[in-house]
């Protein structure tokens, strides 16, 4: 009864050193903390002897994966495990030199949210570090232009007043710098902003149930959804549960209930107020490089598998 995805992603970090517009990181309550590398391994190894399923690990969650001391040695762990690898970052602490190794290890993609096209409209969008803005623009035209088999995927969000006049320039250089590029505009974690308008039609449901990633907290627990920050939609623990014990477990059969039907009323499950079951996804996207927008905004970021 897994979801029907190849994609488990894994949180090793709840740290951020930055503080974006778009995040809520002000009503995040969940540990500060950093996955144990014997842990990862310990979990990957678990996941692996129940299931075939998954080929993919994407290091992403509410945290900076490149924060964890011991990134890079996951990264082996998963490689030497035959698992491609793939992972969502700020790009603060991708350097040259921790390029190269990704790249020496096979990683397969790292995605950069990159917010502005100069140090103002960056600054406005990720509030980093000071001069994070002028080293990290000099970082990746250096990995961009190196020969490379690891793909640079590139990611700006959009709110107007903020970056809005720089999308068509930031479309132009990067475009023909990284693999790939792709301008949203931000959702709402949910119930944590109100960027999205929530729209009276709605879809049953967001398709993750169905065939959303394997979702790993940074603590071992499993929780159904990337939108769900604090850990509110938990499923189970895989420190004292098997897979199969989580996916026939009462909580995740009930929450899949909700989304055969479409009705979550008095469930307080988040879901009932989320824009991912939006009917009109129309103002989600503003462009892709690679895929068609109307096909883009229902895969996930990561392995780019279909979710509805």
């Amino acid at each position: 009864m897994l979801p029907q995805n190849n994609d488990i992603r894994i949180e090793v970090c709840t740290a951020c050193n930055y503080d974006c517009t778009i995040c809520c990181r002000e009503i995040f309550t969940r540990k500060i903390e950093v996955m144990p590398t014997p842990f990862f391994g310990q979990l990957l190894q678990q996941i692996k002897s129940e299931t075939d399923q998954y080929q993919l690990i994407t290091f992403a969650g509410f945290g900076e994966p490149l924060m964890d001391p011991e990134f890079a040695c996951k990264v082996g762990i998963a490689r030497e495990m035959g698992f491609e690898t793939t992972v969502l970052t700020n790009g603060y602490h991708l350097t040259p030199e921790l390029f190269r190794q990704l790249d020496a290890l096979g990683m397969q993609s790292v995605r950069v949210s990159f917010y502005g096209m100069d140090e103002a409209s960056y600054n406005s969008m990720h509030h980093p570090p000071r001069g994070s803005f002028e080293r990290i623009s000099q970082n990746l035209e250096v990995i961009c232009g190196e020969e490379r088999s690891t793909q640079i995927l590139m990611t700006l969000n959009v709110v107007d007043g903020l970056n809005g006049t720089v999308v068509q320039g930031w479309i132009d250089h990067w475009g023909k710098r990284a693999d790939l590029v792709e301008v949203w505009r931000p959702h709402n974690w949910v119930d944590g902003h109100d960027f999205r308008k929530l729209t009276s039609k709605k879809r049953h449901s967001c398709g993750r149930p169905y065939t959303g990633p394997l979702q790993v907290q940074v603590d071992g627990t499993i929780n159904m959804c990337c939108f769900d920050f604090d850990g509110k939609l938990l499923l189970g623990d895989l420190k004292n549960q098997s897979l199969q014990d989580i996916f026939s477990d009462k909580a995740y059969r009930d929450l899949r209930q909700c989304h055969d039907t479409g009705n979550f009323s008095g469930t307080e499950y988040i879901c009932e107020g989320c824009d991912q079951r939006n009917v009109d996804r129309g103002d989600v996207m503003i462009y892709n490089s690679k895929y068609n927008i109307e096909e883009r905004v229902e895969m996930t970021s990561s392995g780019y598998s279909r979710l509805t």
